[in-house]
């Protein structure tokens, strides 16, 4: 790429080096001159303004993490509780960097982020989606089986600039313009400048109220953002399909209302949306990808192996929980999957994402119950494998040296509470 091309002008870029994909190169011991080059590889990009750089991998030893916070580099899972908490010596962090790089980006307004990773499916999505919420993008990687050597010319070399924005759908500012002006050709009637304008305005509401009508047959995969499709509280489950199936040859619909009828039953609200994951090797759902057909709100992902789908399940969760759940009104998230209970960087992620105003349900079905050609499925996944996900982590001690052993491990809990798997769903509307 060459350097006539620029970064946008936002005030701040963050870049995100997986060092899993490309290792510090061998013989460079000086993190100071990889962030130099870094930061000059951006600035001949034209960007000069403030720039944080963070590295993620999944175990990074000590004098590693000191070397790289000397050179102000800083190591995503140190800005967890349960990574900052835990006694070990080399620790090891289940969060994909994807996860980082969402929860971070979401709520900040349009900012330059840079990627230092290899093009991996789900990474390229989140760029995507991230992209169509007018955030400015570089990809970073070199071709297949090269290494990176973090010199400036091969940062430039491989660097991949997609565009800042989407093309927006409203009036450029020149248009707005044009029709302030035309007050002043009319004043025989006496409707001035500002008559114009108002009138502008009213037309674009208009506009953006009939955007907001619901397609029953668009598909919500979060690559552009998305509008509460219901008002008032709702229900949202994400449901891993590989690992809990659906009945074999039901339909789409049939699958939804079974659901949804299951969630009422039990004093949920009837408005609710689904997401659902399948397997790239579940010949049983094959039929249901593809172009939506029905106009149920429940959506179906091709997503990978079992670590993929709960990468991908995660990021959609972050998504979901930022552009969706924002009334302020009683709602629920369900999620049916095996791969959260017990993992507490998950349940972590889950409970800083999620409002106070939110019930967190976690669905893991015992082999007795997970069972789809059941006349009770679904059922007995809400009465049997449903329970709240509660984390509970102590004071993290002020010293950060962990080469220091304390006595004691600080207190990182995963908990389960039997008493309220039921009372808290009943309390539900």
């Amino acid at each position: 790429m060459g350097e006539g091309e620029y970064f946008s002008g936002n005030d701040y870029t963050m870049v995100f080096w997986n060092m899993d994909d490309y290792p510090i190169p061998v013989g460079m011991d000086d993190f100071g001159s990889i962030r130099i080059n870094i930061v000059e590889a951006l600035e001949r990009f034209g960007y000069h303004g403030e720039i944080g750089i963070n590295v993620h991998c999944a175990q990074l030893e000590c004098d590693v993490r000191d070397e790289l916070s000397k050179a102000r580099i800083d190591y995503l899972p140190e800005a967890t509780r349960v990574y900052l908490s835990s006694t070990a010596v080399n620790k090891v962090c289940s969060l994909d960097m994807t996860a980082f790089l969402v929860r971070i980006a979401l709520p900040q307004p349009p900012i330059n982020i840079a990627v230092i990773a290899k093009p991996k499916a789900e990474l390229v999505r989140v760029l995507k989606c991230l992209k169509s919420r007018g955030h400015t993008l570089m990809l970073i990687h070199p071709p297949d089986g090269e290494q990176l050597s973090f010199s400036v010319d091969t940062l430039l070399a491989h660097a991949h600039l997609g565009d800042s924005k989407e093309e927006e759908d409203h009036l450029s500012k020149g248009e707005e313009e044009d029709h302030l002006s035309k007050g002043e050709e009319d004043t025989s009637v006496g409707l001035g400048p500002y008559y114009y304008y108002c009138q502008y305005l009213s037309q674009k509401a208009e506009k953006e109220k009939e955007e907001e009508v619901e397609d029953p047959y668009k598909i919500l995969d979060f690559l552009e953002p998305i509008r509460p499709s219901v008002k008032g509280a709702m229900t949202a489950v994400f449901w891993d399909a590989q690992y809990c199936p659906f009945p074999p040859g039901s339909t789409a619909d049939e699958i939804y209302n079974s659901i949804e009828l299951a969630l009422v039953k039990r004093k949920f609200t009837n408005k609710t949306t689904i997401w659902a994951y399948l397997g790239d090797d579940d010949k049983n759902g094959s039929a249901l990808l593809g172009d939506k057909t029905w106009a149920s709100r429940i959506y179906f992902f091709s997503a990978g192996d079992k670590a993929s789908r709960r990468i991908r399940m995660t990021n959609d969760i972050c998504f979901w929980a930022h552009e969706s759940s924002r009334q302020p009104v009683l709602e629920s998230l369900f999620i049916v999957s095996d791969q959260f209970r017990g993992d507490l960087y998950y349940v972590e992620l889950l409970h800083n994402l999620v409002p106070a105003c939110l019930h967190l349900f976690c669905i893991t079905p015992t082999q007795d119950i997970n069972k789809p050609e059941s006349p009770e499925w679904p059922g007995l996944f809400f009465d049997q494998g449903a329970y709240r996900l509660l984390l509970e982590i102590s004071e993290v001690p002020a010293a950060r040296c962990c080469s220091k052993k304390r006595k004691t491990d600080a207190g990182v809990l995963f908990m389960m509470e039997d008493e309220e798997e039921t009372s808290g769903m009943e309390s539900n509307k």
